[in-house]
């Protein structure tokens, strides 16, 4: 679980976090391809839009790009600038501008190809401003470039919207999937407000203004999404209390039946379905890493959230079938007592197995799931204190001999399964 803490430090989202020249420049196939939808429909408002968000996304870049390949700005620079010729023509020539988007689409694929291989030692990042990793994160860099305008500080200012801008494609999903006016109000400001900063002559108030429509589009989005400490915490404390507790049966089991010379299998078991939820992990990381963008993302967040609410619901009805101790024992009794019968060692372990990554892999989805709408520190705070208390829930149960009341724990951890799967 530990490891899975620091997965989702460096994977909240996985685009956040992904600062690298090359990466950021294979962003804008993302921004053209949503383009290139746009015109396939010929929405001549949502092809303005991405085109300015395509500029504003550039304009964070161009710096960067210029400094390390001349080539590479010069192919951005001059396909960026056919998409803006295409988009201004009247009338509007749709097969003309799906036409640019999908070039421009073409050569920053192929730009990021070139920088990442003419890329310099990593030793400096991209941004000197870390990227916002969450909705909440975000709110708090939108704050800090507004009070960055008020004093008019031309290069915090700049440098914050930069951080903000690079940041925007891998959270807009969470936004977008329960508003779009409020997406698309929320692009067009921030394209706005980075037009202001490139200005010669810097409105600040129109900056502010910009800004603020940012932080009032922004808050009830956060409102809806956000996740708290208490939130992580539960999520691993309940999926792994319930993982220790047939692991616990099981070897309490085998002490009753003089098995105990059995129970490095019920470990074995255990150990590997700890290393399969975390290979689930990685390989759900990869996956949001490499589709979860723009309406990818919103798909993506979609059926992870059904499933999850699926999970859940499950969960609730297991937990509630096996509420009495009598029904506990005798899913654990019936279970172990038929493996040992065959004299099947492996079914010992693959029990287990079974128990451990069940929980561990719904661990991961729920995490995966919330990881958009929660602050990281809230992410590591709420994860270190689950883990802390299942640390000495185990000691307890298996060191110190102490009976958990399970009655009561499985009809308040139903309880808390039906709340948040109604909230998914």
């Amino acid at each position: 679980m530990l490891a899975l803490a620091l997965l989702l430090m460096q994977g909240l989202p996985a685009q956040a976090q992904s600062t690298s020249l090359s990466n950021q420049v294979a962003m804008l196939a993302f921004h053209a391809s949503e383009g290139a939808e746009a015109a396939a429909q010929n929405d001549a408002g949502v092809i303005a839009r991405e085109v300015l968000e395509l500029q504003a996304f550039w304009a964070a870049l161009e710096d960067q790009v210029r400094a390390q390949s001349p080539t590479a700005y010069v192919a951005l620079e001059e396909a960026l600038q056919q998409v803006a010729e295409s988009a201004a023509r009247t009338p509007l020539d749709a097969g003309a501008v799906q036409a640019a988007f999908t070039h421009l689409s073409d050569e920053s694929l192929e730009m990021a190809e070139l920088l990442a291989a003419t890329a310099p030692p990593a030793t400096d990042s991209l941004v000197a401003a870390p990227l916002p990793q969450s909705l909440p994160e975000l709110l708090e860099q939108v704050d800090a470039l507004y009070a960055a305008a008020e004093v008019a500080n031309l290069a915090e200012s700049q440098e914050m919207l930069r951080s903000i801008v690079l940041a925007w494609p891998a959270l807009e999903g969470a936004v977008a999937a329960r508003s779009p006016q409020t997406y698309a109000a929320i692009e067009e400001e921030l394209a706005r407000a980075s037009a202001a900063l490139r200005a010669e002559s810097v409105d600040w108030r129109a900056v502010e203004s910009h800004v603020e429509v940012l932080r009032v589009n922004l808050a009830p989005a956060l409102e809806a999404t956000a996740y708290t400490a208490f939130d992580a915490a539960a999520i691993i404390l309940r999926e792994g209390l319930e993982a220790l507790l047939v692991v616990a049966a099981l070897l309490a089991f085998l002490r009753r039946s003089n098995n105990q010379d059995k129970q490095r299998w019920i470990w074995l078991g255990a150990g590997v379905g700890v290393l399969l939820s975390l290979v689930v992990a990685l390989l759900l990381q990869a996956i949001f890493s490499q589709i979860a963008a723009g309406r990818n993302r919103e798909i993506i967040e979609g059926v992870t959230g059904l499933l999850a609410a699926a999970m859940l619901f499950y969960v609730s009805y297991w937990l509630h079938s096996t509420a009495s101790l009598n029904g506990w024992r005798r899913y654990i009794d019936a279970n172990t007592t038929r493996a040992l019968a065959r004299g099947n060692l492996f079914g010992l372990a693959l029990l287990a197995m079974m128990a451990v990554f069940r929980e561990g892999a719904e661990t991961a989805i729920f995490y995966l799931g919330i990881a958009p709408a929660i602050a990281l520190q809230d992410l590591l705070l709420g994860i270190g204190v689950g883990v802390a208390l299942l640390a000495l829930v185990a000691w307890l149960i298996l060191k110190a001999g102490v009976k958990l009341p399970l009655r009561l724990f499985f009809q308040i951890a139903g309880a808390l399964v039906f709340t948040w799967a109604s909230n998914l």
